[in-house]
């Protein structure tokens, strides 16, 4: 009976001990994560040519994500990206993808000169469309004008580094205006990448080079203006390694109710390896393009209202070249809950035009 009562004892102090150092574990494992998502979706309408209207829902894209914050030097990402499959004989099922895994590192190399400065390793941001997203935030709608175009895209597996020229902007500013390019006069981000994106393999042994450089050349009278060049050096994503080279200039006016950019891009290539010449696969296409994006919101109001106008020719093939038209309209109606109502305008040299209007619902929390 004694060695019973002992065994019992023992067995629910264990139960005990273990509960709470679970507890406690959960607890360490916990603290100072976030969760957040951005939802898309959409009715749509779409008619190519002279074909008949056809509509469908579905959802454009549902990003999830975890971050912890261990301390002030060490951040971990964790973002999932599910989409519709639209390939293969899984084609119309729901898939997974990972976007970014990563750690991020903020030493304490702070001068009075050079500030903000962070790596990211792993699985993480491609520098410009990171930087674009924050300034035209209608992704909602669809890519934006460079990897629309299949030039570039939006994460890679690889190292980044970048930070501040100067002080940050004062916090009103980055709070209620913009918060992307931090630094008061010049912020960079640098990094070097398989190349092949988030999506694929790595097809050659070559990496890929891709940054960012702001400006704010008025910070002390017109900090909105910015001025930025971004960059990608390397080869395209396949056996055969074509050039891969691209120069973009983006110059743009950052209010808190009008934004105004305009931007030109021209190089050589693509990520993938897709602009090469269909009789030499190592012999990369040249090509260009300028978008212009301005978007206004009424004070006080849920409102906003947007236009975007893209062309793109790969100037080594013969009409070879696409205009985009877009406009859209904006109601917040709960925090993080917006509708967005769409058109759009594709006209090609090679194949029908295309139209869609879109309402879209996005979901971010």
């Amino acid at each position: 009976m004694k060695i019973y009562v002992k065994f019992i004892t023992a067995t629910f102090l264990f139960a005990f001990i273990f509960s709470v150092q679970a507890q406690t574990l959960e607890k360490n494992i916990l603290e100072g994560v976030t969760m957040s998502g951005d939802w898309f979706i959409a009715n749509s309408n779409t008619k190519s040519g002279n074909d008949s209207w056809e509509n469908e829902f579905k959802i454009k894209r549902s990003y999830f994500t975890l971050k912890k914050e261990f301390n002030d030097v060490f951040y971990v990402r964790y973002t999932q990206d599910i989409a519709i499959d639209k390939e293969g004989s899984d084609a119309g099922n729901v898939e997974t993808r990972m976007k970014y895994l990563y750690l991020k590192i903020k030493p304490k190399w702070n001068t009075k000169f050079v500030t903000g400065n962070f790596f990211e390793i792993g699985m993480i941001h491609r520098p410009w469309i990171t930087y674009e997203q924050e300034v035209n935030v209608y992704r909602v709608q669809g890519n934006m004008p460079g990897e629309r175009n299949g030039l570039y895209n939006s994460a890679g597996f690889g190292v980044l580094f970048g930070g501040n020229i100067g002080p940050k902007m004062d916090k009103d500013y980055l709070n209620d205006i913009n918060e992307s390019m931090p630094g008061k006069y010049a912020s960079f981000a640098i990094g070097i990448y398989n190349g092949g994106g988030y999506a694929s393999f790595e097809e050659n042994s070559n990496k890929v080079f891709e940054g960012t450089l702001h400006f704010r050349p008025f910070a002390n009278s017109i900090p909105q203006i910015q001025l930025t060049h971004g960059f990608n050096y390397g080869k395209g994503n396949t056996i055969e390694a074509p050039e891969f080279t691209q120069n973009l200039l983006h110059l743009g006016y950052m209010g808190k109710y009008l934004i105004l950019t305009g931007q030109y891009q021209f190089g050589k290539g693509d990520f993938r390896g897709d602009f090469v010449d269909s009789l030499d696969a190592s012999k990369s296409l040249s090509n260009e393009g300028y978008s212009f994006f301005v978007e206004y919101k009424i004070k006080n109001s849920p409102f906003a209202a947007f236009l975007r106008y893209d062309n793109f020719e790969v100037t080594d093939l013969e009409n070879n070249n696409v205009k985009r038209q877009l406009a859209g309209f904006k109601y917040s109606f709960y925090q993080g809950f917006s509708l967005v109502l769409t058109g759009e305008k594709d006209t090609f040299n090679i194949r029908e035009d295309e139209t869609n209007i879109e309402l879209n619902l996005q979901i971010s929390f």
